[in-house]
């Protein structure tokens, strides 16, 4: 079922502006490895650039309609197709390599301040260095 609907969800267009709503979707068992897999969502789903899920169903409504206009304002929102989000972090360091994730985020934080890793993070720490003021 979680292979069907993300299958049948992504790519989901908006007929009203031909815009694509829902760019991609991930299986939450895929996605996810860890003691705390078993909490993860059956479906992740990363929203096209102005989509993301109602406030009738993110607070457990079903509504006749797929698409509506949802003007009210969001905070802490993490609907997005990540690939989507440009984002500066430690705007003051360079970050060397490639392939870098938000699960990047936590192992990263954890080694600047010289504390551990858990074994059960997925993410890596960046390689990272100061970059001199011009």
């Amino acid at each position: 079922m979680r292979e069907e609907l993300c299958r049948n969800l992504q790519g989901l267009v908006d007929p009203a502006t031909s815009q694509i709503a829902i760019r991609r979707t991930f299986d939450g068992l895929k996605a996810f490895t860890g003691p705390y897999r078993g909490n993860a969502p059956d479906v992740v789903v990363g929203f096209g650039k102005g989509y993301r899920a109602s406030w009738d169903g993110a607070q457990g409504r079903v509504t006749q309609t797929v698409f509506e206009l949802n003007s009210k304002a969001w905070s802490g929102d993490h609907c997005i197709d990540p690939e989507l989000v440009p984002g500066v972090l430690f705007s003051n360091w360079k970050i060397s390599g490639e392939g870098h994730a938000i699960m990047d985020v936590a192992p990263t934080m954890l080694d600047l301040f010289g504390l551990p890793i858990p074994p059960h993070m997925d993410g890596k720490p960046w390689r990272m260095s100061p970059v001199a003021d011009a």
